[in-house]
Order: structure tokens, then C-alpha cells, then sequence
């Protein structure tokens, strides 16, 4: 899983004030946002012109680098949007130029999902887009409307994405991603996040009143930022079709296994929904295990999937030594860094 989150503003300029609530609530929310994805992170910001910055830091870092505070500081008088991204890899090596957000075309977008059917879609649409979610932003650059986009996509996804005119910002998201906004009438703002405790966290570190809404699966939200008022954000939304996956379920371990559909009713069951773990495919695992081993290294044969612990570990048949996937995306990281000091 990945994080989005950001921010889309009136062109109204902040006051100093308000440009440092800003700053400490996108800090916050951009540090929680972490914990959906550390191997990189990224920062676009939109406005009369468009700038990327990416980095392999993870976003606790991220905030405090020169690139992301300048990106924050655009706000008060040129950029209107803002779209952050935190990255956990599934599709592509860890490298900076794999770092959302992209830019295809007309598109600059930020992506949290996985494409499943990548080798017919690369074949479909371009076959040198090395990350999964670029097909999806080009299908976007390609369609007139987001039905066409993703109506041959195997995947899981919530985007944040710019076409064209960088005073709307386009969010949506289908079933098995979590996506939510809050608006803020006073400073014409709205943030974003894909977790709703992001939003509510900060915004009770810094005393701001807001209401925090999941966004509608299958749903276009259109918000033009000129349109925004000190009352209401004035969205547009359109409705598309869209078959997610249905994810296959078992609880476990202090409970006799049982297998239910994604549409599993609670209450009967008389379980909370943290009782609950998916079941990964075999076939799934496998392509998984292949890719972490192009992406860290060593066979795919020793690299397992823990399901008590659901996560990947990599057993070094060698020395016998068993490192988590994060430990290495961290040596790795820190590899890197001496690499480029030297």
C-alpha cells in the first residue's frame, strides 16, 4: 500500500498566519502518511508552472528538506495544489525517477493501488513504463473521461490527479482504497489523505474544527479551486462503473478458520474487522516473491511472506540470517547515501 494526501486552495493568497497552519497541518499529515510506504517519497506542486521533487527519504525526512519546504511555501502565492505521495514499492525498483507523483502527458497524478493485469496493459498502452501506476495516468492522459481510463485495469486504486489546468484537482477511488478530505471555509482550503486519522490528528494538534468524509467509491470528485468560497467548496461529482476485486478473508489464529466473502457481515459473525486477514493468492505470492527478489536481490525462493506477522522476509540460505523487507529496503537506502557521498 501507498499514502496520497495533499492540499487544493482558493487562489485567494494566505495571510502568513494561515500559510503556517497550513505548513504544520500538511507536516503532519505527510509524517503519518509514512506508515503506508518509507521506500520514497514526493511532492508535486501545481500552479503557473509545475515542479516534481522526489526523493528515496521517507516522508519524516522528506518534510524537512529544501525541495518539500519550498513546495509548501509556493502556496501563499503562486501554486494552488499540492499532491504528496509516500511509497511502498510493488511494481518497479526503488529508485528515485520510480517516485510519484508522475508526469504522463497532461497528467500529474499520484496513485495508491496495484495493477494486477501490468503486462497486458503495457502492452495495451506503453511498454517502457516501468511503475504500474504510470499506465494508469496515461490511460488518463489518453481518455476523455475516467470510465474509458481504467475500464480495462485489473487494480486497486485512489488518485489524486492535475489535467491540463492546474486549478482542478480530480480524487477518486474504487472499493478496496481508502481516500477522505476535509474542507476548511475560512482559508478556502481543502486537505486530503488516505487514512481520516491523518487529517483528524493534525487537525486536533492544531485546533481546527473541520469535518473529515470519506470519499464515495466509483465516484469523480471535481474540484475547481476558483470556485472555492468561504462557504462551500462547490464539488462537481460523476459517477463511474468500475468491478473491484473481491478479496477472499480468514479469521485467525484463536479462531477456527472460516472464509467469507469481502461482504462479510460483522455482527453475525460477532468479529471485529481487525480479526480479519486477507488470504493472498498463491500465484500472487509468487509473482510478489519474484519481484522482491529483482528489486532487493537474492532468489525468489527465499523470500516468504509471514502471515502472522503480513510481511515479506528474506531468509539468506547462505548464513541463515532472516531480514524483514523493511531492514533491507533500509540498508539498502543507507547504501545508497554512502554511495553518493563518496
Amino acid at each position: 500500500m501507498c499514502g496520497i494526501y495533499g492540499i487544493a486552495k482558493s487562489p485567494t493568497p494566505y495571510t502568513n498566519k494561515q500559510l503556517d497552519i497550513v505548513k504544520k497541518v500538511l507536516r503532519e499529515i505527510a509524517i503519518d502518511s509514512e506508515s503506508r510506504g518509507s521506500h520514497s517519497s514526493g511532492i508535486a506542486r501545481v500552479g503557473s508552472s509545475t515542479r516534481i521533487h522526489k526523493s528515496l527519504l521517507p516522508s519524516s525526512k522528506f518534510v524537512d528538506t529544501k525541495a518539500y519546504n519550498e513546495s509548501v511555501k509556493s502556496l501563499k502565492d503562486d501554486s494552488s495544489i499540492l499532491l504528496g505521495h509516500t511509497r511502498f514499492a510493488t511494481e518497479g525498483a526503488v529508485v528515485k525517477s520510480n517516485a510519484h507523483p508522475f508526469r504522463v502527458g497532461d497528467v500529474v497524478g499520484a496513485h495508491n493501488g496495484c495493477v494486477y493485469n501490468i503486462k497486458e496493459m503495457q502492452a495495451k498502452l506503453d511498454k517502457q513504463c516501468p511503475v504500474d501506476s504510470q499506465l494508469i495516468f496515461k490511460a488518463i492522459n489518453d481518455n476523455d473521461n475516467i470510465q474509458d481510463a481504467v475500464k480495462d485495469f485489473d487494480s486497486d486504486f485512489a488518485l489524486s490527479f492535475v489535467k491540463s489546468n492546474p486549478k482542478i484537482l480530480y480524487l477518486c477511488r474504487e472499493t478496496n482504497r481508502p481516500l477522505h478530505v476535509a474542507y476548511i471555509p475560512s482559508m478556502k482550503t481543502l486537505f486530503y489523505a488516505s487514512e481520516l486519522s491523518f487529517i483528524e490528528d493534525a487537525f486536533f494538534m492544531y485546533e481546527i474544527d473541520a469535518e473529515v468524509f470519506s470519499l464515495n467509491t466509483n465516484t469523480l470528485y471535481t474540484f475547481d479551486v476558483t470556485k472555492f468560497t468561504d462557504e462551500k467548496i462547490n464539488v462537481v461529482k460523476e459517477d463511474f462503473k468500475y468491478d473491484s476485486r473481491v478479496y477472499q478473508y480468514t479469521y485467525f489464529p484463536k479462531y477456527e478458520k472460516s472464509v467469507v466473502s469481502h461482504q462479510y457481515n460483522i455482527l453475525e459473525n460477532k468479529l471485529s474487522d481487525d480479526e480479519w486477514v486477507p488470504i493472498i493468492p498463491k500465484s500472487l505470492i509468487d509473482d510478489e516473491a519474484q519481484h522482491l527478489s529483482e528489486v532487493y536481490g537474492g532468489m525468489p525462493e527465499e523470500w516468504f511472506w509471514d502471515e502472522i506477522e503480513q510481511s515479506w522476509y528474506y531468509l539468506d540460505n547462505k548464513t541463515g540470517q532472516i531480514l524483514s523487507e523493511d531492514q533491507i529496503a533500509t540498508l539498502q537506502y543507507y547504501e545508497e547515501q554512502e554511495d553518493a557521498t563518496l
